[in-house]
């Protein structure tokens, strides 16, 4: 699990630094960097469930708000257009905020049931994280 968080970690550091050259990089940056930021944190065995809990529903929320179809037939219509996945099409941009941010939502939900896992004691002030005992060598 440390290496998966650890590569998760960098991959949302790299989708943090591709939105550099984006219109609106202020929204994006900050919303890759804290998912960045709670992969290393389940790297390093610190948890906190309850803001994990609220951030992948903001994320699953803005997922579903920037999906750029109204209905799923939509989709199966437009795959002809969208052949090349070139940035012409209005649709293609906010198909891969949406698909970023659904991504971020599944890792911290992932991340919370974790933490929920490993709290022995829950505490659910927003401020505190979960910490698990490093397992004794005999």
């Amino acid at each position: 699990m440390k290496i998966l968080s650890i590569l998760l970690c960098l991959v949302f550091i790299l989708f943090a630094f591709v939105q550099i050259n984006d219109p609106d990089p202020w929204i994006w940056i900050p919303l890759y960097l804290f998912s960045a930021y709670t992969a290393f944190c389940s790297s390093r065995n610190y948890f906190n469930p309850m803001l994990l809990m609220i951030m992948a529903t903001g994320y699953f929320l803005g997922a579903l708000f920037l999906f750029p179809f109204e209905n799923f037939s939509e989709v199966l219509h437009t795959e002809q257009k969208a052949k090349s996945m070139e940035m012409t099409l209005p649709f293609v941009e906010e198909a891969r905020e949406s698909l970023g941010l659904l991504i971020c939502c599944i890792t911290n939900t992932i991340f919370m049931f974790i933490g929920f896992k490993k709290a022995k004691q829950p505490n659910y002030n927003f401020g505190f994280f979960f910490a698990q005992e490093p397992p004794q060598e005999n």
